[in-house]
């Protein structure tokens, strides 16, 4: 099968980076790593394709060395040179194709789809004037001729939205952001110590922006706005200050660069609104199940995924509800999301929240591991986007039907809110029933906190009026509890002698009066042990 119409003359590199790494990685450039593509070939097992110079291959069904050395002998005979292939690659000759490896959870529809838009994009941007305006990237490139230095146009998220030509005289900041479609969290954060974004919302005029590093170029930046409303920025890479009429020239395009950006937003705005309120309404219980079905998640099990950045330092059981979360990063955080998740996992409706990010992830009926393949998705999302930073996912469900979801996204809740303490250590992407004991614990010290229970009581009390609240023989004892009662576990935890473990115990026992055969004593003096631990934030180990 031939898909013909596309006539530009984009390079393989240039089409990967622009797809970008959550759905495209080059893993061989080939000898066709340089030239012009121009269409799609659908190479599908018992269906003849038509290959040619400057076609993508899509290599639907190869799986094994035999397949993909029959394939690209094909390819080879008529002159195709770029194969993509699903994850895992097998393996193949350095002198072969240019080979592109494919998110194995990606389906070939949208695989073909993406590729192909790009391909007819680039054709319509090298046909057209550059100072034509009709277009971002067009526009971009025109900004880059005017000017003399390569752009990028980002929106108000700093997400990338078109870049000019020229970008190899750039630096790795700016290589960084367009194979990443945005810029990583690390710069933005830089940026804003720098009060970079501060200054341009307080000038109609390009700002200049010194080097910050021997490796980097300069900027001068100016940000696009529809009255007082700031919809993106325009970022040229420069050497130095641009002149009076470079300067001139960029002020001039910030107007039309708007225009474009508003068309953009007000073409996908709605739709996406309209997806993303039936999604909160099915979050949150309110939406019957004719609503519901316009989501198209089909009627199988539904994962709820809650996704925010853990709190930094802060601690106690109201952290969360105090932290103050950058509602921009949280905002491109769900975009960069919904992009990956319309390459790998079309069946799922992402939710911007207040502050948090929730993914209503669906399978088939017959799908018997939906948790497991929720807690992978989220775990290969993390790992190949730099807008991650910090963040943590809390995995729900999986939820029988739509009226359950609402009560896994409040389980979901919990567990975000126990992932994100300070004293809890371990992986990013945990589900509900992990996070079981640091959740009772959480709720156990708002009871204790609502009720004015003491921190302590009982043997705990007596024990910390005789030595403080963290001397050693507490320590003993929460070394002991941990060790589950194993004395030389807890010796070796706290690094002392089995012997000096034993003399602490017996001291605990004289000071505290604590029983060590009576369990509901152990259990409290445990609970209040671990509750104080939550409470500071001060963990000897993962909750």
């Amino acid at each position: 099968m031939r898909e013909s119409g596309a006539r530009g003359h984009l390079p393989v590199r240039q089409l990967v980076d622009n797809i970008g790494p959550a759905l495209l990685r080059l893993v061989q450039e080939g000898t066709g790593s340089g030239g012009p593509l121009t269409d799609i070939a659908i190479h599908a097992p018992g269906a003849p394709a038509q290959l040619g110079p400057g076609c993508v291959v899509l290599g639907v069904g190869v799986t094994t060395e035999a397949e993909l050395r029959e394939l690209t002998e094909a390819m080879r005979q008529a002159g195709a040179e770029v194969l993509a292939v699903k994850a895992p690659v097998p393996p193949s000759a350095d002198d072969g194709p240019a080979i592109i490896e494919v998110n194995r959870d990606a389906s070939w529809m949208h695989v073909a789809t993406t590729v192909r838009e790009q391909l007819l994009e680039y054709a319509r941007t090298r046909v057209r004037s550059a100072g034509s305006g009709a277009e971002l990237f067009a526009l971009a490139n025109a900004v880059y001729q005017a000017v003399g230095a390569p752009v990028t146009i980002e929106d108000r998220f700093s997400a990338l939205v078109a870049w000019s030509e020229g970008q190899d005289r750039t630096d790795s900041e700016r290589i960084e952001t367009i194979l990443g479609r945005a810029v990583h969290q690390r710069t933005l954060a830089e940026q804003r110590e720098r009060q970079e974004f501060e200054r341009l919302h307080t000038s109609t005029e390009p700002v200049y922006m010194a080097a910050t590093g021997a490796d980097q170029l300069a900027r001068v930046a100016i940000a696009v706005r529809a009255g007082s409303d700031v919809l993106g920025y325009i970022w040229a890479a420069v050497t130095g200050p641009l002149d009076e009429a470079a300067t001139a020239r960029l002020r001039e395009f910030a107007p039309v660069v708007a225009l474009q950006l508003v068309g953009l937003r007000t073409e996908t705005s709605y739709a996406r609104r309209q997806r993303g309120e039936l999604a909160a309404a099915v979050l949150g219980g309110a939406a019957d199940p004719v609503e519901a079905s316009r989501l198209q998640l089909g009627s199988g099990p539904v994962c709820v995924l809650a996704a925010a950045p853990r709190l930094a330092g802060r601690a106690g059981p109201d952290a969360s509800g105090s932290d103050a979360l950058d509602a921009a990063g949280l905002r491109r955080f769900a975009d960069t999301l919904e992009y990956f998740l319309a390459a790998v996992h079309p069946r799922s409706a992402v939710v911007a929240g207040t502050g948090a990010v929730y993914v209503l992830a669906a399978w088939p009926p017959d799908h018997t591991t939906a948790r497991e393949s929720a807690v992978a998705l989220a775990r290969d999302f993390l790992a190949r986007t730099p807008l991650a930073g910090d963040y943590v996912v809390a995995v729900g469900g999986p939820a029988g039907s739509m009226g359950r979801i609402a009560d896994v996204r409040a389980q979901a809740d919990a567990a975000l809110r126990a992932l994100r303490h300070p004293a809890v250590r371990g992986p990013a992407v945990r589900t509900v029933e992990d996070m079981a004991l640091a959740v009772l614990l959480l709720h156990l010290a708002d009871a204790t906190e609502a009720l004015g229970l003491p921190e302590a009581g009982g043997a705990l009390h007596r024990l910390r009026q005789e030595e403080g609240q963290d001397g050693p023989l507490a320590a003993t004892l929460a070394a002991y509890l941990a060790a589950a009662g194993a004395t030389d576990s807890a010796a070796e935890a706290l690094h002392i002698h089995p012997n000096t473990m034993r003399y602490r115990l017996r001291r605990i026992r004289e000071v505290s009066g604590l029983d060590f055969g009576d369990a509901d004593a152990m259990l409290l003096a445990h609970l209040q042990l671990r509750v104080r631990e939550l409470r500071t934030g001060a963990s000897r180990g993962s909750v």
